[in-house]
């Protein structure tokens, strides 16, 4: 029933009509799984990202007994990342996309301690934090990662990134400052400095970055600016490999290639960037790329507490993970999402670091928990993908449903759709249900709260 309510909700808001009312009931585990033992374990899930929500929710629906359950993260909310380069081009209000963990945990039910975590001891099964040392029978490393700068620290100062929600607000702040000031420059080279956008990176949420940066700047922004004109502002996305959206079938970056070109998008393509000097982005080539505003969405790299243990890791940086999803020489800890370093069963490439990867592996994790709580053997986790589907800007998205791939309208309901299903909460579906029609019928947020 649940699943039906969401989807109908998600289908009104797809096509742009304000949502009325929302119901969403939480699922009656069918039974309750009864740890064995004498002492309650302690379960500890270290991080409340896509993968660490999918674990507890795969403990609450095997009405687990038994068990002490902990959820710790360094915010007291979920966030639904997909939706930050919404929240940095003025679509989605940010308080829409981050739902409170206490209610959450409230309902599964675990614990929640919200502080930051400085280590791991594997030897003594203490994870060590900043509200001091918690002891933990079995460990979830669900930690996510951070923004990989590749060592060019001139280039981490000068850009910014889109991890966080201050960060989508810095960078919604400073295109609309760019504007602003273009407004009334009187010199044409810092007027065209001041509109040029560069974004670094073309995997997905750089793609869906600069279509939703071009429907901002002219369908938002310049009709208001009469000293502009609609061909002044120029967006750059620069890819060091030879294709946008590496790891996608050829198809989808096809109509995703197509379609940033009909948006009049600079493609840079096999342009890796060597830092930055006055403004300007310079290449390894030697040229330069003078931009105002440079966002930077071109790697990852794991979370300093997975990076520091002392287990075998993979050349990017993660944890070698078993078939369980275990690290091999500590059985009891699991690591899943931007942590771990899984092969693709059929190619043995690793599976990308998605939030599509991370809630199947967290769901597989929680369940081979409770299979170990209750005495049962464990099944290995076996990836299958649901599909891909990624935004173009208004009114378009490419995607692919198994062997058939599309784009154009059909593609961007779909892809909002399954977007507004996913996000926790009543309320934040609600909002984003309503910021989305507000976009579609009005203008999106265009005002600098930041200054």
């Amino acid at each position: 029933m649940e699943t039906k309510t969401r989807n109908r909700a998600a289908l009104i808001a797809a096509t742009g009509v304000p949502l009325a009312l929302l119901a969403a009931r939480r699922r009656r585990a069918p039974h309750r799984a009864q740890a064995t033992g004498d002492r309650r374990a302690s379960v500890v899930v270290a991080g409340a990202g896509f993968g660490g929500i999918a674990v507890l929710n795969a403990l609450r629906d095997a009405g687990l007994d038994g068990a002490d359950i902990l959820l710790i993260d360094q915010h007291n909310y979920h966030l639904f990342t997909p939706l930050l380069y919404q929240v940095a081009t003025g679509s989605v209000d940010d308080q829409h996309i981050a739902y409170p963990l206490r209610p959450f945990c409230a309902g599964v039910p675990a614990e929640f301690l919200c502080t930051t975590i400085r280590g791991v001891n594997l030897v003594d099964q203490v994870v060590e934090t900043d509200a001091g040392r918690i002891r933990y029978d079995y460990l979830v490393l669900a930690l996510g990662s951070q923004t990989n700068y590749f060592g060019m620290h001139e280039v981490e100062r000068e850009a910014l990134g889109l991890k966080t929600i201050p960060a989508a607000s810095s960078i919604r702040a400073r295109i609309i400052d760019s504007v602003e000031r273009a407004a009334v420059a009187s010199d044409p080279e810092e007027r065209r400095w001041l509109l040029t956008f560069a974004v670094v990176g073309a995997g997905a949420t750089g793609v869906e970055l600069v279509a939703s940066l071009d429907d901002l700047l002219r369908n938002n922004l310049l009709p208001y600016y009469p000293s502009l004109r609609g061909e002044e502002p120029r967006i750059v996305l620069i890819e060091a490999m030879d294709t946008i959206l590496p790891g996608t079938t050829p198809r989808m970056r096809a109509i995703a290639e197509r379609r940033l070109k009909d948006l009049g998008i600079d493609i840079r393509l096999k342009t890796a960037v060597a830092g930055v000097r006055n403004g300007a982005l310079v290449t390894r080539a030697g040229d330069e790329i003078a931009a105002a505003t440079l966002i930077w969405t071109a790697g990852i790299r794991p979370n300093p507490v997975a990076a520091s243990l002392p287990v075998e890791k993979s050349r990017d940086g993660r944890i070698v993970v078993d078939e369980y999803l275990r690290i091999p020489s500590a059985p009891n800890v699991f690591a899943l999402g931007d942590n771990a370093f899984v092969p693709d069963q059929n190619s043995g490439a690793p599976l990308p670091a998605n939030a599509s990867v991370a809630v199947r592996e967290g769901a597989a994790v929680g369940r081979n928990l409770v299979r170990l709580l209750t005495g049962h053997p464990l099944e290995p986790f076996v990836f299958r993908s649901p599909g891909e589907m990624i935004a173009l800007g208004r009114g378009h998205a490419a995607a692919t449903i198994g062997p058939v791939a599309f784009g154009g309208l059909p593609a961007w309901l779909v892809w909002r759709v399954f977007h507004l299903s996913q996000i926790m909460g009543v309320r934040s579906r609600v909002g984003v249900t309503l910021d989305w029609t507000a976009a579609l019928l009005s203008r999106r947020y265009i005002a600098n709260t930041e200054v």
